[in-house]
């Protein structure tokens, strides 16, 4: 990631570059013309950029020569749209994977000229400022990253980045990942069962410190056994060919099973659970999968908050969307860990992690869950004072039960 920003920014410098030099050694200014509220400077990244305009006919122009020889270099491919999104310019890597020529195709709407759907609702969607990972219309060997940004005078400025090797590395992880969950399994469930088979015989002549310590081993065996088959559940949910079937989830029937099992898994904390329920729409989605998201996320907020302490789960939905969203009055998180929460096997501190039973996976999963529902998790926590865990899916998972609610969705 800040790979990624130091070449935008780079990026940026030699556009702004090219610019001054129009200005300079052509005698054209670059008088930047009143922009849309959709272009807002503030997001910072090519704030210094200027538009190619011509100043007798106030047409865009192509790039001068010496904008066009700086941004070349660059690894990635760089095109100027307008407003319509037809072509101004591209650099030669533009060319290359997209599929154009700028003496050919200038001036062509360019969601004509690209060679792929995916793309094109990209850019009429206005994908800005989330990203796209996609494969080259022309060379389908080449996996791209894009970002589609705001430009000044009205333009956009669409970036794609060679991202083949990150991808090869990812599904290296992956397999490797897949294949030693399933190596592990087996030896670690005969462990599993004769550890259970000692721990529950009596009158075996074992003595009662071997019993402490097969009743230790076989707890840690057991959490060995929770840490594998999260693992292959991330495997599983990394992958885009795991099937994603949607189903009318009762979130009222669902959120009640969960609330009921977190009262065991509480045991002797006595934490109590509240649930708030709109039990007037259900949610589309994947019932292992949401019934996952919502467990890792209960379950977490019981781990992390001291006995008698109180969960709250809530199901809201308004004409935005629905919102899932779990409270608790647990010892927070600081600011600058929110970042990194849902990483794999990430800690915030080492007390965590040996007073709490979790896998170090659960909020991994809650994440990838939420990506393949196109929701959105947000977190918001006071250290000391508890922590809220909010998942908000779009309108288009929500799905009324009782007629009488379809003024609210429309």
């Amino acid at each position: 990631m800040i790979f990624d920003n130091l070449l935008i920014l780079a990026g940026a410098g030699i556009i702004a570059g090219g610019a001054y030099l129009l200005g300079r050694y052509r005698n054209i200014p670059a008088k930047p013309h009143p922009e849309s509220s959709n272009f807002e400077s503030s997001q910072g990244e090519l704030q210094d950029d200027h538009a190619f305009v011509n100043g007798e006919t106030g047409k865009t122009a192509a790039p001068p020569e010496d904008f066009s020889d700086n941004v070349s270099w660059l690894p990635d491919a760089i095109t100027i749209l307008d407003h319509d999104l037809n072509l101004i310019w591209g650099n030669s890597m533009a060319e290359t994977w997209f599929g154009f020529s700028n003496s050919g195709h200038a001036h062509s709407d360019f969601t004509e000229l690209v060679k792929s759907s995916e793309i094109r609702e990209f850019l009429l969607g206005k994908g800005y400022p989330e990203s796209l990972e996609c494969f080259s219309p022309e060379n389908p060997d080449i996996a791209l990253r894009l970002r589609f940004l705001p430009y000044k005078n009205r333009q956009y400025l669409l970036q794609a980045r060679d991202i083949t090797r990150i991808k090869a590395l990812e599904n290296i992880r992956r397999d490797f990942i897949a294949n030693a969950s399933h190596e592990l399994r087996t030896p670690v469930s005969i462990l599993y069962g004769y550890l259970e088979m000692m721990s529950e015989k009596k009158g075996s002549g074992i003595s009662s410190e071997w019993r402490q310590a097969i009743k230790h081993m076989h707890k840690q065996t057991i959490r060995i056994k929770q840490i594998i088959e999260d693992m292959s559940m991330l495997t599983r949910l990394e992958s885009p060919k795991t099937p994603n079937p949607p189903e009318a989830l009762d979130m009222g029937e669902l959120i009640e099973s969960t609330s009921n099992n977190a009262g065991a898994l509480s045991g002797k904390g006595s934490h109590s659970i509240l649930t708030k329920v709109n039990a007037n729409y259900d949610l589309l989605g994947n019932r292992s999968e949401i019934e996952s998201l919502v467990s890792n996320l209960v379950s977490n907020a019981i781990h992390y908050t001291p006995a008698k302490g109180r969960i709250t789960i809530k199901w809201d939905v308004k004409s935005s969307g629905g919102t899932l969203s779990i409270a608790d009055t647990g010892i927070g998180i600081e600011k600058q860990e929110l970042s990194r929460i849902t990483e794999r096997f990430y800690r915030i501190d080492s007390s965590r992690s040996r007073n709490t039973s979790g896998t170090g996976l659960g909020l991994a999963i809650v994440n990838h869950i939420v990506n393949r529902n196109n929701a959105r998790l947000r977190i918001k926590s006071i250290p000391q004072k508890g922590s809220v865990f909010s998942v908000t899916f779009p309108r288009s998972r929500i799905q009324p039960n009782n007629r009488s609610t379809d003024l609210l969705l429309g």
